[in-house]
Parts: C-alpha cells; structure tokens; sequence
C-alpha cells in the first residue's frame, strides 16, 4: 500500500453561526479523518480557543495526518473539521457551531500526479447542525512524499519503554551498588519483583486537552 503525510493549516472562519445567547462565543475546531461508516482513521486534535474572535475567530493551528492513498482515492476518507464553542460550565457540553467535511481525494486532484507540490488553500461552508450552509472556513494543505508503509502517526505521543534498563532499574542498580553484598541481593529481588508488577499494568490513554 502507498501513504502519504497530509499537512494541514487550520487557518480562520468567517460569518459562523452565533451559538451564545449571553456570553461570548469561544470558538475551537476539533480535526481528524474518519471513512464513510464513520471510524476514525486518526486521533481527534484539537486547535487552541479564540476568546476574541467571536463569529470570526482564528487558530493558525498547524497539524500532520498520514492518508491511506488507496482507500482515500476510492472516495472514502474525509477530512473532517468540526466547530465548536467552548464553555466553562461544569458538566455543560461546549456547543457545536457546524463542520466541513472534505473528501481527501478532492484535496489529492488538486496536486495532479505529483502530490509533493506546494501547499494550497481553500475555504469550505460551514454547515450548522440543522442542514444550513452559514459561515466559510479557510484552511491551507499540502502532501508529502509517497512511501510504501505509515511513518508513526505524528500526533501520537510515544512514552519510554519501562523495565529493568529503564529508571526504576537503575535506581535499584545504584542503591544495591552503595550496600553489603548480602543487602544487594535483597534489593535487586525487590525490585526485580516490582519491575515485574508494573509491566503487567496496561498504559492510559493520553487525551488531548484544549489550550
């Protein structure tokens, strides 16, 4: 199979619908790519809150996606951007403003044969929860080069592996080095054993949180 980076440019909306009846509206966009039976072929990344903007807001938010060319070419993965606007409320939801969806091969016929071509931009209609186009938002994209598997998606953050040549290793190296032999061996077999116990606990999932 073929893949290709996709490099967007969350850049600004205009004339989007006022969801706020008394305070200001907070506008953020939450970006991904989903496929036609709607699962997620990323993570969701969320762009920081304009508390200025208003109607008008603007995020300049930079983020990096990794296409499936030939599921993208079938007509089947698209690029989703959905509004939203923030509210501190405990337990209240943020209200959703509207979102554009854009399939990718519409964005791959703009570059012709040779994706790795400058970037390009384009405005979308923001359609709002009741079928309504109102609103237009602006963002810039570009491909990069065509490789034969998926480069690690770029918005995954990797933690560092842990066992015996991680930290709590060398803590219990460094602590059995400052002790009688007898006591060395005690320590390596306590920690031998906790080192044990923790690699059988399954990792959090990291979320993305707002700016």
């Amino acid at each position: 199979m073929s893949y290709s980076p996709l490099e967007l440019v969350i850049q600004s909306a205009q004339g989007l619908k006022y969801v706020n009846h008394v305070k200001k509206m907070k506008p953020y966009a939450v970006v991904f790519i989903r496929d036609h039976n709607n699962v997620l072929h990323s993570s969701e990344r969320k762009t920081s809150v304009d508390l200025e903007g208003g109607s008008n807001p603007t995020w300049n938010f930079n983020v990096k996606f990794t296409i499936n060319l030939a599921i993208a070419q079938e007509n089947h993965l698209d690029l989703v951007i959905k509004l939203k606007s923030r509210r501190k409320s405990h337990g209240i939801r943020d209200k959703d403003i509207g979102e554009v969806r854009v399939l990718i091969s519409e964005l791959l016929k703009c570059f012709g044969d040779d994706a790795a071509e400058d970037e390009k931009h384009m405005s979308k209609s923001v359609v709002t929860s009741d079928g309504e186009a109102q609103g237009a938002l602006a963002f810039s994209y570009k491909f990069g080069r065509t490789v034969d598997h998926p480069p690690t998606d770029p918005n995954v953050k990797q933690r560092p592996k842990r066992g015996a040549n991680g930290f709590a290793g060398q803590f219990f190296e460094g602590l059995g080095n400052g002790l009688s032999s007898g006591l060395m061996d005690a320590v390596t077999e306590v920690g031998k054993a906790i080192l044990d116990d923790d690699d059988d606990q399954p990792d959090d999932d990291e979320e993305d949180e707002y700016s």
